[in-house]
């Protein structure tokens, strides 16, 4: 077979030289994500034959799915192969979640990362070609992904705090095979790859090979594609990225701004709000659920929705994310005076400042039975002599604290009396008035933030 100029196995080795010196450093690392296939053995050699001249330190790292009858050999194998180039090598054997909501090939990708991301080097290379990244358009464009999606895989990106590097996804699968001939390398061959139950195979083994036929330079034209689609990305992210610094107000985004948005725009910005705090994406429906409820609610509405572990709150016209409430539990903590009273479990610590004519008066403290405890319902407060008896859920209304808040609020009792409530008042009957001394009480939340959703 003539191999053609492109495929020279020096030329291959060169270019991925250059694209590893564009992102490496001397005196950095790289770990190969090694599983002994073709791919991964190229990589492997090419970066063991480059390393001193470049600087780098080298190392490879093999995940043991245990989904094999043959995943010990293999392992032996890498090891064997890593050996023999003085590269140093571990193991790292990873389960694979059964019932992952995107299938087996998700999950097994998902352990996969996770375990790389562990490697402690500097950068992660992995043996993505052009045959992979048209493969990934194709699957991409087949479930009907967006902009973002069709870019597919990058030549390198960080994420999760490690830098992924993919130094041979502008090569042809050809000349991986041409630069293994050339120097008799020797490699593993999955069985699993041969499965047209998984997407990937099934296009590799029946779809490819007929557009192929018919579209010869169909990986051109498909990484083309991508790249097209990646720019387009860009723009659109930077386009949200403006729009979300004009329509931020404190920590959380502008419900009115957001709503005065085009429909598409106001998408594009609230999946980059989310994104900009580690939040999932959620799929199209979802989101487009989620911009209803938080831009179409009258104002001075409350919304409150879970996604990906955390709370996504409209409260005062801002939107913000936060934890998910809690439930608040049973507790009691007895209160005898102290000038700073700790509540425990996360609830903070009340403190007391003395004030003359303000507070809770001293006078009242001696043998009643004053303690902290949660709202349980039903709780009523009157906060001027003469004035109507209040109930504090309409209190709490009027004062606009949050929903989220107020299972946390440490109310003050004496008995079964409310006689303090943080950010409402003291009641009339146990109040410091003119000249008497009072203790003014100070609820601080407890952790970063304990005030927030």
């Amino acid at each position: 077979m003539v191999v053609r100029q492109a495929f020279a196995p020096e030329g291959l080795a060169a270019r991925v030289g250059r694209r590893i010196a564009a992102h490496v450093a001397r005196g950095q690392s790289v770990c190969v994500a090694f599983s002994g296939g073709l791919d991964s053995t190229v990589l492997l050699e090419i970066l063991a034959r480059l390393r001193g001249d470049a600087g780098f330190a080298l190392l490879a790292r093999h995940v043991h799915h245990g989904l094999s009858r043959n995943a010990d050999r293999w392992a032996e194998a890498c090891a064997a192969f890593a050996r023999s180039r003085d590269v140093p090598f571990s193991v790292e054997r990873v389960s694979v979640e059964r019932g992952h909501p995107a299938g087996p090939e998700a999950a097994a990708r998902d352990a996969r990362q996770a375990a790389l991301s562990r490697s402690g080097a500097d950068f992660v290379a992995l043996a993505h070609h052009r045959d992979d990244q048209a493969e990934t358009v194709l699957l991409q464009a087949l479930r009907g992904t967006g902009v973002k999606g069709l870019s597919a895989m990058a030549p390198a990106r960080q994420a999760g705090g490690t830098v992924w590097l993919r130094p041979l996804l502008d090569e042809p699968r050809e000349a991986l095979a041409a630069y293994a001939r050339r120097y008799q390398l020797d490699w593993i061959e999955d069985e699993s790859n041969e499965l047209a139950a998984f997407d990937r195979n099934y296009l590799r083994h029946e779809v490819m090979p007929a557009l192929e036929r018919r579209f010869p330079q169909y990986r051109d034209s498909l990484a083309r594609l991508a790249r097209h689609a990646a720019q387009a990305s860009a723009l659109i992210d930077a386009v949200a990225g403006e729009d979300c610094a004009r329509l931020a107000d404190g920590d959380g985004l502008s419900a009115a701004g957001l709503a005065a948005l085009d429909p598409a725009r106001r998408a594009h910005v609230l999946r980059r709000f989310l994104a900009d705090r580690g939040l999932a994406m959620p799929g199209a429906a979802r989101l487009s659920d989620m911009e209803r409820q938080l831009t179409g609610a009258r104002d001075g509405a409350q919304v409150l929705l879970r996604h990906d572990g955390r709370a996504i709150v409209r409260h005062r016209g801002r939107i913000i994310v936060g934890e998910i409430p809690r439930e608040a539990p049973a507790w009691d903590v007895a209160w005898h005076g102290e000038s700073v009273l700790a509540l425990g479990d996360g609830r903070g610590e009340v403190r007391f400042a003395q004030a003359a004519g303000q507070g809770i008066a001293i006078a009242r403290l001696a043998g009643g039975r004053w303690h902290f405890a949660p709202r349980a319902g039903g709780e009523r407060i009157r906060l001027r002599e003469g004035g109507p008896s209040r109930t504090l859920k309409n209190l709490l209304q009027e004062h606009a604290v949050p929903a989220w808040r107020r299972p946390r609020l440490p109310l003050l009792f004496e008995a079964d009396r409310l006689a303090w409530v943080p950010g409402i008042g003291v009641a009339a009957d146990f109040s410091a008035r003119g000249a008497d001394p009072g203790l003014m009480p100070d609820w601080r939340p407890g952790g970063e933030n304990g005030d927030r959703p």
